[in-house]
């Protein structure tokens, strides 16, 4: 049997995160593969990590988000989070298979390499740059024997471009792979012209499973509800949610965000990853900008509007416009964030049969790469 060692994002207080980690881990094991998760937890991915020497602009502005992390920490250690960093640690300890040593640096993972025959850097914005740390070569699996096979299963740049300053290090870091794929088709384009090599488009690994019953919990309301899924802005936003809720005469969900820093309407609610698939799966209605907001809405065949992140955050649009199109769904991406185009979608029909058909073609596509590429290289 085959030993895989993941590395990706699966330690934040994040829904997406956590459940593309139990996907991908889960997916694996069904398969026959003994797929575990390398327990990579560098600081700066949530708390900022450490201060740079302010001697230029781009060090200064790192400076300033670690700063901002390391306060969004402070603050979510002793607010109220209704328990919320429990379910997460309960979560992770259930179903991630979380093995081994505890990393904290590339640093860690070359002096003590984990022993597995295939390194698989999974699904996530895991090859986006930080601000304040930049490329980090742990998730490009710039560890261990050169005997191990290293497999990139969906990793995400984020956005549809990458900074300059990052395409001849990225470059010599793809070319260490044994195989490529990404979870976006412009992340495909932007691989292979850094690479020169075959880059594969594979979806995110929670669309390799087929039935997510055994960790969902219900959430027992009554009375039918919105759930109204934001991260990163809040621009437009809250118009379009009391618009749908007054026409369909539903309350408002809205999970809990340490990070959020606009108004809200509706009820704040603190779900754990269970219960927030739940709450999707039981919604009448979802309206979110989050990827994997959007990816369950399609997977449990929920009415939803994917509202278009604006301005300076418009590259990010590109992992769900890649999703959408490729399931024929593009028309319920809102960009133009007025009531009349939201009231279009607002009573269309999804047809259902034929997004499920061409979801399963795609998982199809993705089983047969990781047969291929993992488990019988």
């Amino acid at each position: 049997m085959k030993k895989v060692g993941i590395v990706t994002f699966h330690f934040a207080i994040n829904y997406g995160a956590v459940i593309q980690a139990y996907a991908l881990v889960k997916g694996l094991r069904d398969l026959g593969v003994d797929a575990n998760i390398i327990d990579y937890h560098p600081d700066y991915v949530v708390k900022g990590g450490s201060f740079k020497l302010p001697n230029n602009r781009k060090n200064i502005r790192a400076n300033l988000v670690t700063i901002y992390q390391k306060l969004i920490s402070i603050y979510s250690f002793f607010q109220n989070d209704y328990g919320l960093n429990r379910k997460f640690c309960s979560f992770r300890n259930k179903h991630l298979h979380v093995t081994g040593n505890v990393y904290k640096s590339i640093h860690d993972l070359k002096s003590s390499a984990p022993n597995y025959d295939v390194y698989v850097c999974g699904s996530d914005q895991i090859w986006n740059p930080s601000e304040q740390f930049g490329v980090d070569p742990a998730y490009f699996l710039s560890f261990g024997s050169d005997q191990v096979r290293r497999v990139a299963y969906a990793p995400s740049f984020g956005k549809d471009v990458l900074d300059e300053i990052y395409h001849h290090e990225v470059g010599e870091l793809l070319n260490d792979f044994d195989v490529l794929s990404v979870r976006e088709k412009s992340g495909v384009e932007l691989a292979h012209k850094l690479s020169g090599r075959d880059v594969y488009w594979m979806p995110d690994p929670t669309i390799l499973l087929t039935d997510y019953t055994p960790i969902v919990h219900a959430p027992g309301r009554q009375k039918p509800y919105m759930f109204s899924y934001v991260l990163r802005s809040g621009e437009g936003i809250m118009e379009i949610q009391a618009h749908i809720a007054h026409k369909l005469s539903l309350d408002i969900l809205v999970p809990h965000n340490p990070m959020r820093r606009w108004k809200v309407i509706g009820e704040t609610i603190y779900p754990g990853p269970e219960e927030w698939l739940g709450y999707i799966k039981y919604a009448d209605f979802v309206v979110t900008n989050s990827f994997h907001g959007t990816v369950f809405s399609i997977l449990f065949n929920k009415p939803f509007i994917t509202i278009g992140l604006a301005g300076k955050k418009s590259g990010l649009n590109a992992r769900a416009i890649g999703l959408l199109k490729r399931l024929g769904l593009e028309h319920r991406l809102l960009t133009d964030l007025s009531i009349e185009n939201a009231n279009k979608l607002l009573y269309e029909n999804i047809d259902w049969g034929e997004v499920n058909h061409k979801i399963s073609e795609w998982r199809g596509e993705a089983l047969e790469f990781i047969d291929k590429e993992i488990i019988k290289y």
